[in-house]
């Protein structure tokens, strides 16, 4: 009896879809709107695509050409994400800020996690002083992407700017860890033990920052400056007049350069130094410079000759 029954199921169960008698609608055809729509995308994919194919290197090699494109398929697709942001960075670049950051803000709500827009737009903000929303978008970039080094130098930045300077130096010391040959965080954070008088942290910064860049005039001053104040006069001297050599225009190298020779106890070679940069300032104008260096200029005088 058991056995009847199953019998008399399966066959039930296999004949069930025959006895409906009925097939399943075929789906109905696109209409019109909707074969528009499909065109519609599908130029718009077109468009970014030959957007793209310029795309080399991290750079557009032909930027109008490229905007051209991203216009366009944007005009018909608005919803393209990745579209409106290599926009941006067109934008950026033209120095449109404020048409980049429109666009980024749409990336952003559409796609909150989206890194690369949020570093964009970091960049915007940190350009405009901004410094708050910036390191805002910062953060969500090393909490996306905890290895990106540049994310990490510019909310330093931002943090030097916002006077959060112990922030600053964790935010460049992670730069480092990720990256120890990052010149700017190098410079940027001997900048800072710079400005806190810490004098030897400075030193090995900016010195580990010349390594990197050994033409580098700024930082060559910096570095003179860090020297002048442990006293070591004759090292100041060397890096100030290896940047007169490199800008041989610019007074105040030369007053800087004066005073560390004096430091080292070189008063002639000082009043030769100032002497250059009083004449540099005068033919420059500067009414300001010309007397500080005249007075630099009898202070030497007065002492090499009492």
């Amino acid at each position: 009896m058991r056995r009847f029954a199953l019998i008399l199921f399966l066959a039930l169960t296999f004949a069930a879809p025959g006895c409906a008698g009925k097939d399943a609608p075929p789906p109905a055809p696109p209409t019109k709107a909707e074969l528009a729509d499909q065109d519609r995308r599908a130029d718009a994919a077109e468009a970014v695509a030959q957007a793209m194919q310029l795309f080399s290197d991290n750079e557009f090699v032909d930027p109008e050409a490229a905007l051209e494109y991203l216009d366009k398929g944007l005009a018909l697709d608005p919803e393209l994400a990745n579209a409106r942001y290599y926009r941006a960075t067109i934008l950026l670049g033209q120095g449109r800020t404020d048409r980049a950051l429109a666009d980024l803000d749409r990336v952003i709500q559409a796609r909150p996690d989206h890194v690369r827009a949020h570093f964009a737009r970091g960049t915007a903000y940190l350009a405009l002083g901004n410094y708050k929303d910036a390191a805002r978008d910062f953060t969500q970039v090393t909490e996306e992407d905890p290895t990106v080094a540049e994310a990490f130098l510019r909310r330093g930045l931002c943090y030097v700017n916002l006077n959060r300077s112990d922030e600053a130096v964790d935010d460049f010391t992670r730069a480092l860890a990720i990256n120890p040959a990052n010149l700017e965080a190098n410079y940027n954070r001997g900048m800072v033990h710079l400005a806190r008088q810490e004098y030897e942290a400075a030193l090995s910064d900016l010195t580990q920052a010349y390594v990197l860049d050994s033409g580098n005039v700024q930082l060559l001053s910096a570095r003179g400056q860090a020297l002048l104040k442990l006293g070591r006069f004759d090292r100041a001297a060397r890096d100030y007049r290896r940047a007169t050599q490199l800008e041989p225009g610019r007074s105040t190298l030369y007053g800087l350069l004066a005073e560390a020779l004096a430091g080292a106890g070189d008063m002639d070679g000082a009043i030769q130094a100032a002497e250059k940069a009083f004449a540099l300032a005068r033919a420059q104008g500067d009414g300001f410079l010309t007397g500080q260096y005249a007075e630099q200029i009898r202070q030497y005088r007065d002492k090499s000759y009492p």
